[in-house]
């Protein structure tokens, strides 16, 4: 039997590079989510965790202005799961439980990894 899958989450994405950033929005959005807040840095990420209502956020790793861990830390502290998307070849070396994460996927992303992600976190 497969699994039930989310109907639709409420996403917030952190991705310095443009390009990147854009291609998980529509990778999300391909998916049937909605992307709520697309952010170039940990800042604008955690503002718009704060501005809206967000089921699942997933943020790069080095972001400027404020990392994706110091991100992670404030919006994790709000009950919103984190997932950090990195590819960063320490990233491994990251200790999820001992983290605000509750994920960690490596770069590059599939849309399978994202929608696994989203079927893990979002009740």
């Amino acid at each position: 039997m497969a699994e039930a899958r989310v109907a639709s989450a409420r996403i917030a994405v952190a991705e310095d590079d443009p390009a990147v950033r854009q291609t998980f929005v529509r990778l999300l959005e391909a998916l049937g989510h909605t992307v709520v807040c697309a952010a170039a840095d940990g800042e604008t990420l955690v503002d718009g965790c704060t501005a809206g209502e967000v089921d699942l956020v997933f943020t790069d790793f080095h972001l400027p202005v404020m990392d994706g861990l110091a991100a992670a830390e404030l919006i994790a502290a709000k009950g919103i799961p984190v997932v950090l998307v990195s590819g960063h070849p320490d990233a491994d070396q990251i200790v999820v439980s001992h983290e605000p994460v509750c994920l960690l996927i490596r770069k590059p992303v599939t849309i399978e990894g994202l929608q696994d992600a989203i079927d893990r976190l979002v009740p």
